[in-house]
């Protein structure tokens, strides 16, 4: 009869829980007060959980729904079963049946309330976004570039000075504004042409292509630098 008793506390107490509780498909946490409402008072909810006359759901219920977990709640009433269960097997035919048996249909009965309870839509703060992902991709760093356009200098001809650019380019990424401070250690459009062919695979911005065309005189130059670019 312990086990009985037992069983019918622990089914009072869920039933009336669970007719007062909409549970969500997912985890939700209690919801913040906002500012200026007093701690423990109910959090704002949205139009499915206010009971209005146009909710049939919630019309005519009386208490002030909660938020719980529906996974944890059906677990907790799948073990509540199990000791009904248990208790109807140790009960005799007497009165104790009879209150197994209508604890069973109340049990039915909060099963209904959980599968038809809305899911909560909050009105709390939206998330914050995430931060932008890093570009997979940097230009070169200025100081390494420094580094580079100081060992160029310091070589006399042009092709000791294409030897340099092409070991410390290696690896790296470039904007177009620094392809330009490399094109200013050239003195020959040749030379100039050969550092855009070799760095523009590696340039980042494209777009500022047009930029190039400074540091042409002459128009076959500059037909040449399209052909480079737009290929």
């Amino acid at each position: 009869m312990k086990a009985l008793f037992a069983a019918v506390a622990l089914l009072t107490a869920a039933a009336a829980s669970a007719q007062t509780a909409p549970v969500p498909s997912q985890a939700a946490p209690a919801l913040a007060p906002p500012p200026g409402q007093a701690t423990g008072s109910a959090p704002p909810m949205a139009s499915g959980f206010r009971g209005d006359d146009d909710n049939e759901l919630w019309r005519g219920r009386r208490g002030t729904p909660v938020v719980v977990e529906r996974e944890d709640l059906e677990q907790r009433l799948a073990r509540l079963e199990r000791l009904l269960g248990e208790a109807f097997e140790r009960s005799g035919r007497g009165s104790g049946k009879g209150k197994l048996r209508e604890a069973y249909e109340e049990l039915n009965d909060i099963r209904e309330v959980i599968a038809e309870a809305p899911e909560l839509r909050g009105r709390g703060p939206r998330p914050t976004p995430p931060p932008p992902p890093v570009p997979a991709y940097q230009p070169i760093a200025d100081g390494r570039l420094q580094k580079i356009l100081n060992a160029m200098a310091r070589e006399p001809f042009g092709k000791d000075k294409m030897n340099v650019l092409e070991d410390g380019a290696e690896g790296n990424y470039f904007l177009v504004g620094q392809v330009q401070q490399v094109l200013g250690q050239f003195q020959f459009s040749k030379d100039r042409l050969q550092v855009v062919r070799m760095l523009w695979s590696r340039v980042l911005d494209r777009q500022n292509g047009f930029q190039l065309y400074n540091a042409f005189q002459f128009s076959n130059d500059k037909e040449e630098l399209k052909r480079i670019i737009s290929g």
